[in-house]
């Protein structure tokens, strides 16, 4: 019966609950994720009882509090001071000891829960969730006139210092510590904050937040209009007199002031309307929960926002207002009956794509007053959002830039939720999106904010008394007028205020330490163009305007199509320096019109671009910088070039079906741009690079059946194309590599030394090798070796001819769509090899890996920097799930376009063999950082091992760390050191002479006195001198052993690197005792570590492969008494054996004499 019931269709009930949910929810899953998630956030109101019992204290504490008489200014500060040791929190302009008024207090008239504990909204975080509590300010202790000139603000700031007096004298009994805090951040507003001394009972981390309010009816309103002033500029000394004739009415509107009068007035008023909409709407209180977390995770709305001026509650009355209109033809965005879903993705779609400026919202359109009229808020407010009063503008605190931020975060949002190919629950609730150094393509700290500049005038100082806020307001005004549409988003971050201690003084924006940071978004398309066009100068205003804005910079130039204009020319040397345009632009506007500069701004963009170009102390017959300004233009062009030349040749026995580009130089993503190699009369000593191609011909029948007799044919044209390659195109010079043995696989192959100066590696691909090592494969008469030798063979063969070209073509056009792909692909291959990694993982892997933070970017945008490609790299190789996902990287894209079968089919594929390779081996040893693409490739099959791998991530893991304090602490010139690997892991390090390394000019710490000494060392590998043309006419009539001798002197370094020669040695002969690490670009040491299982005692066996020595020899090596232990003895014990690190370490030195400089043994 149970068996029968387990399998019964469902019924119609639960038919109706799947509908339902498939109805309000995107899906199944994203339902049981949103349930999970608000489980994980919600607290549990059952265990509130220790903050209740606080609560209720409180309120007697309140109900109980004595009144104070009326005193001057001088007299409450000093009594707070000297019986209390509170200084009150008044914000600035400080009130002078003059002022007439009194100050007094009674006791509060009433006391509420506001915000989200009241309505059961709270959500948990990092730093617990905060209870609010509202104080109502009995009418009699303010006069008629109190909203003017900050009084209003003295004697609130008076009521919390008393308020705080009691509570510190209760604090024992409250079990709380008192501090002070700005509300928002806004010094005209603080607050008193509880915390719990200790760990209460319930185990929640609460903090109580108090504010004192005033009735709804005590000031008139139409006196707190946008367009009002309510700060008279001669009561306060340093904001000196505007005019002596200026009238009342002519003086600048105090908006921000006004708004925070109006913000405590109706505090009470918007808790009532809150509450009736979440009993009206029963998922109302989930889509709050929701969307908190979504902005939390942006980093608006906490306590490191001090920008934004949106918040959890500014959402809430979002969504109240959407409950009730918002939508199309005055009708309603939002239902009650919605899931918390279908309320945050509706909210969220309105706030990403309704025009506020042009349109702004009011809850409740009353009968227009001109002092509240429409025209009076956008008149002074950047945004405008009316709460149901009709008087209080909620968007006061945001400007159009924060605005801008806020709906660029909403349409990435929209995209997530619109999305059906994947789940992206992940990236819009889990995530954590507010990590400055990953969230924009550039990024400006600004470290000595101006207490005057021309913007900040006496009128600005009204309303905007601290100077850090006006500039943080304005600042991106600026840049946007002169960075145009080069950039998509400018965004300003500094944290709110920090709290204070009763006994301190309030701490102000401009005298904090507070850094602000400017990110930018940047416009692919424009961001590196090299004029800004600008008005033409027979429009005097415009033009005026323009020279304004750019300073010494702005000129009139004559432009190919006649007009005449004023612009700004950026001149730059190389696709580094065109990068950085954003980055001048900025600091120039900023000097020019702040005066910041020097150690006052720091721009992190261009501090890594050095680790790609060799030492300027290199010689230019090494490695020519000039070259660099052109980027990989002119190899791709000499590639073109020889192509060309390959296609026109003639007497050869078959055309040519194809060239295929196999090389990282051309898919622009070799760590330095190639250079035309610069052959001198002098030594050559350096690493000639070359470059790979494919060559296959046309279909023909003739090919042979025998592999073997394939390679021989393969070499006889090899010989033939060098021939006619040198006998046709005059000035190109080839030579041909082979070997003699019968192999079933040849190493041969030829390398062109072009006119261009450029050197390629030409290999011949015929399809037929492949089809008669897979029948070979197949053979039931082949023998099990001959079956692994095939299926070796196969798989290079593949990877050499098939799926490399491929891979090079895909990443080839990312790149020419990213241009900034490139440099995050040379920078991480950089930083994998500096770390001594780069013969532990391939270079397509890293490659593939890259990508994929251009492919699948979220939860930000497609990177728009190498600099913050590399660290979002970093990022994903940290936080990716290696041991139990596989990384699919979609290089072609079809996933985007459509969803093809084939491509699905590659998808599956690529999972199963994930999931075979890490069934395989036991103890997960292949596949541990496994990247498959969409065609068909697999890379980081057989390496990282998980040594390695585990070491891969934990340098990422500390260069993230690292990148976070440099950026928040340090110089720009320390991110240098991201580059340089700790050496202590190591158990031996194997020094080199820098002078016969051929690729030492590589090193980022590079000598070039070892440059010199690498010369001499080569001497007998001279050349002739190709470099002036003169010469290069006179290589044609060469005689045959001149030629020849050419030939030889220049195929002697073209990829001659003696580093990889020794350490394939040592993997040959040791890769069971250990590991070896190097940095093949340029490094001059070789780490070395001990594989520990060859520590493990066991018994001697003829068989043994390994240098080893007897346990009980080591015994006694260390035992420094000296008892003589018994070798001969036939005990097992001393029969047992280890390796023998020592004699293994001689050998090591014995194959690098005279290479190898010194052996530091380290463990």
């Amino acid at each position: 019966m149970m068996e029968y019931s387990m399998y019964q269709p469902p019924t119609n009930e639960e038919i109706q609950g799947l509908k339902e949910t498939t109805d309000l929810y995107k899906s199944n899953l994203f339902k049981f994720q949103i349930d999970e998630l608000l489980s994980e956030v919600s607290i549990d109101f059952s265990k509130t009882t220790s903050l209740e019992n606080i609560l209720h204290k409180l309120k007697e504490i309140f109900e109980n509090i004595n009144d104070q008489p009326d005193l001057s200014i001088t007299d409450v500060k000093s009594m707070l001071l000297k019986k209390h040791g509170i200084i009150i929190p008044f914000p600035d302009p400080q009130p002078s000891d003059d002022v007439k008024y009194k100050f007094g207090f009674k006791k509060p008239t009433a006391f509420y829960l506001v915000g989200s504990y009241p309505l059961k909204s709270v959500v948990r975080s990092r730093n617990g969730f905060n209870v609010d509590v509202v104080v109502i300010m009995p009418k009699d202790i303010f006069q008629e006139k109190d909203y003017m000139n900050y009084r209003y603000f003295y004697k609130r700031a008076y009521y919390l210092a008393i308020l705080s007096a009691t509570l510190q004298d209760k604090g024992l009994a409250l079990n709380v510590n008192v501090e002070f805090g700005a509300l928002l951040g806004d010094r005209r507003c603080p607050i008193i904050l509880l915390k719990p001394l200790e760990n209460n009972s319930d185990a929640l981390d609460f903090t109580i937040r108090i504010l004192p309010c005033i009735p709804m009816d005590l000031f008139s309103t139409q006196r707190l209009s946008p367009s009002r002033n309510n700060i008279r500029p001669q009561h306060f000394q340093d904001l000196g007199q505007i005019s002596q004739q200026q009238s009342v009415d002519s003086l600048p509107p105090t908006p921000q002031y006004n708004s925070a009068i109006l913000s405590d007035m109706y505090c009470v008023s918007h808790l009532n309307l809150l509450y009736k909409n979440s009993k009206d709407c029963l998922a109302f209180n989930d889509a709050c929960k929701l969307a908190k977390v979504w902005l939390h995770q942006r980093g608006i709305g906490g306590d490191e926002d001090g920008w934004s001026g949106f918040n959890g509650f500014v959402w809430k009355m979002l969504m109240c207002y959407l409950l009730h209109g918002g939508g199309v033809n005055g009708g309603k965005k939002l239902a009650n009956g919605y899931s918390s879903y279908q309320l945050i993705k509706g909210t969220m779609d309105f706030l990403a794509n309704h025009d506020f400026i042009r349109n702004p919202v009011f809850m409740n359109k009353l009968e227009e007053s001109e002092e509240f009229s429409e025209k009076s808020f956008t008149e002074n407010f950047d945004v405008v959002f009316v709460d149901n009063s009709g008087k209080l503008n909620l968007f006061c605190g945001m400007t159009k830039t924060a605005l801008e931020q806020i709906q660029h975060e909403a349409r990435i949002a929209m995209e997530y939720f619109n999305e059906n190919k994947a789940d992206r629950f992940e990236a819009l609730f889990l995530q954590n999106v507010n990590d400055i150094k990953l969230r924009y393509d550039n990024v400006a700290k600004i470290t000595q904010i101006p207490t005057s500049y021309c913007n900040y005038t006496k009128s600005e100082k009204l309303d905007y008394h601290d100077p850090f806020i006006h500039f943080a307001r304005t600042v991106p005004i600026q840049l946007k007028q002169g960075l145009t549409n080069r950039v998509n988003l400018i965004t300003i971050n500094y944290p709110q205020l920090p709290t204070w201690s009763t006994s301190s003084e309030p701490p102000s924006y401009s005298f904090s330490n507070l850094k602000l940071y400017i990110g930018f978004i940047f416009n692919p398309e424009q961001s590196n163009r090299l004029i800004d066009y600008g008005p033409s100068p027979e429009d005097e205003t415009a033009a005026s305007e323009f020279r304004k804005l750019w300073g010494k910079k702005a000129e009139v130039r004559r432009f190919k199509d006649g007009s005449i204009l004023e612009c700004v020319v950026w001149n730059v040397k190389g696709i580094e320096e065109r990068c950085l345009i954003v980055s001048r632009i900025v600091q120039y506007l900023i000097n020019l019109h702040y005066g910041i500069k020097g150690k006052g701004i720091q721009y992190f963009t261009g501090q890594l671009n050095e680790i790609v170009i060799p030492s300027t102390n290199i010689p230019k017959s090494i490695y020519n910088k000039n070259g660099i300004a052109n980027g990989f233009r002119d190899v791709m062009q000499a590639y073109d070039k020889l192509v060309k030349q390959f296609m026109a040749l003639e007497n050869i026995p078959l055309r040519f079906s194809g060239i295929r580009a196999a090389s990282p130089a051309l898919r622009y993503t070799s760590i330095f741009i190639p250079q035309p190699l610069t052959l001198t009369t002098t030594n050559i000593s350096h690493y000639i690079d070359p470059i790979e191609i494919i060559i296959q011909f046309e279909h023909s029948a003739r090919w042979p059946d025998d592999l073997v007799a394939i390679q021989k044919m393969k070499i006889a044209f090899y010989i033939r194309l060098a021939s006619e390659l040198e006998l046709q195109f005059p000035g190109t010079c080839v030579t041909v590599a082979a070997d003699n043995s019968d192999t079933i696989i040849s190493e041969a192959y030829m390398d062109i030394l072009s006119d261009s100066r450029f050197t390629f590696r030409c290999r011949i691909h015929n399809e037929r090798e492949i089809t008669l090592l897979d029948r070979g494969i197949k053979d039931k008469k082949s023998n099990q070796l001959k079956k692994d030798m095939y299926t070796k063979a196969l798989e290079r063969e593949k990877r050499m001819f098939v799926e490399i070209p491929m891979h090079t073509l895909q990443i080839q056009t990312l790149c020419n769509k990213w241009p900034s792909l490139s440099l995050t692909i040379r920078l991480t291959k950089r930083w994998f090899s500096t770390h001594l990694l780069s013969d532990h993982v391939d270079e397509e892997w890293i490659e593939c890996l890259s990508s994929q933070v251009y492919l699948e970017p979220c939860p930000w945008n497609r990177p728009g920097s190498g600099f913050v490609g590399f660290l979002r790299v970093l990022k994903l190789i940290t936080s990716w799930d290696w041991n139990n996902e596989a990384m699919i990287v979609d290089l072609s894209e079809e996933n985007k376009s459509s969803l093809k079968n084939n491509t699905y089919e590659n998808n599956e594929d690529i999972k199963l063999r994930f999931k075979n390779l890490r069934a395989s081996g036991g103890s997960c040893k292949y596949g541990l950082m496994f990247i498959g693409t969409t065609s068909g490739s697999a890379w980081g099959i057989d390496k990282p091992c998980k040594v390695v791998a585990n070491r891969i991530k934990d340098l990422a893991r500390s260069a993230l760390l690292y990148a976070d304090e440099l950026i928040e602490k340090r110089e720009n010139s320390e991110f240098k050191r991201l580059f340089v690997t700790p050496l202590s892991d190591y158990d031996v390090i194997i020094h080199l002479d820098p002078s016969q390394c051929t690729r030492y000019y590589q090193n980022i710490f590079v000598d070039t006195q070892y440059l010199a000494h690498n010369k001499k060392n080569m001497s007998s590998l001279k050349i002739y001198n190709i470099e002036d043309d003169d010469v290069v006419m006179r290589d044609v009539k060469m005689q045959d052993h001149e030629e020849n001798l050419k030939k030889e002197k220049m195929a002697a370094m073209i990829g001659f690197d003696p580093v990889e020669y020794y350490l394939d040695e040592l993997r040959k002969l040791y890769s069971d005792v250990a590991l070896f690490f190097h940095d093949k670009h340029g490094g001059t040491i070789i780490g070395v570590v001990w594989i520990p299982t060859n520590f493990t005692p066991r018994p001697w066996k003829a068989s043994t492969e390994i240098n080893s020595i007897l346990v009980s020899k080591i015994e006694n090596l260390k035992d420094q008494k000296g008892s003589e232990h018994d070798t001969n003895s036939s005990n097992l014990q001393d029969q047992n054996i280890v390796l023998n690190t020592k004699a293994v370490v001689l050998e090591i030195e014995r194959l690098g004499e005279g290479f190898v400089t010194g052996i530091e043994v380290r463990k």
